[in-house]
This record gives C-alpha cells, structure tokens and sequence, in this order.
C-alpha cells in the first residue's frame, strides 16, 4: 500500500501547486464564477489522477508472472463459504486439487487426480 499513498500523495501535490500557480497568475478583479469554475477543474483533474492511480495499481497487482491461463497453475473456481472462508479448485500441472483458505491459513481439502484434459471436473464433484 505504501506506493499508492506516495502516488496519491505527489498527485495531491502536484495539483495544489497548480491550483496556486493559478492563483499567484490570476488578477485580482476575478469573478467568484471564474474562481469557481477553476476550482472545479482542478477538483476535476485531481479525482482524475486518483481514478487513474487506483485503476493502474489494481491491474498491475493482478498481473501475476506465471498464474495465469498459460502458466503452470489456474484457479479453475473459487468459493465463498461466509466470512473469511473460500474454496479453490486449482489445477496444477495435471492434477486437480480442491484447496481451503481461511483467516490465516490455507489447506489442502482434497487432491481430485489427474485431469483427462476435458472438462468433467464438475462430473467428479
């Protein structure tokens, strides 16, 4: 979390430092509308960079090298059980194994064998 607190902070900043660069370049018989009007870009300009930010980190923290469709392990299903407790159905290799996470950890539920390389996993289960 510590590089989004840096971006959204030199965000912030550089939007301020325009904001009073505005400021500092404007004359002083400006109207409240025109006042209004910049100030609302610059808000405008500032939810801009922060929606880009939190986007980009969220597309960069799922891209993971090698957890993927082509990579050696897939996380075919996922389920919620309530609370903090899910069920993966994971294919590694060739193998099928039904996998359980929980606050803290995560354990093998069951090992579901080899893949025929068709989709009946649903059948066995």
């Amino acid at each position: 979390m510590r590089p989004a607190r840096s971006i959204v902070a030199g965000a912030l900043w550089a939007a301020c430092s325009v904001a009073w660069a505005q400021q500092q370049a404007a004359p002083a018989h400006t109207s409240p509308l025109r006042l209004l009007a910049q100030a609302l870009v610059s808000l405008a300009i500032v939810v801009g960079i922060i929606y880009l930010a939190y986007f980009g980190l969220r597309r960069i923290s799922q891209a993971q090298p090698g957890i993927g469709q082509d990579g050696p392990m897939q996380v075919v299903q996922a389920r919620h059980l309530g609370g903090d407790r899910w069920l993966y159905l994971v294919r590694v290799g060739g193998r099928t194994l039904l996998v359980g996470g929980g606050p803290g950890q995560v354990g093998l539920v069951a090992d579901l064998g080899e893949a025929d390389g068709g989709d009946d996993d649903e059948a066995r289960l």
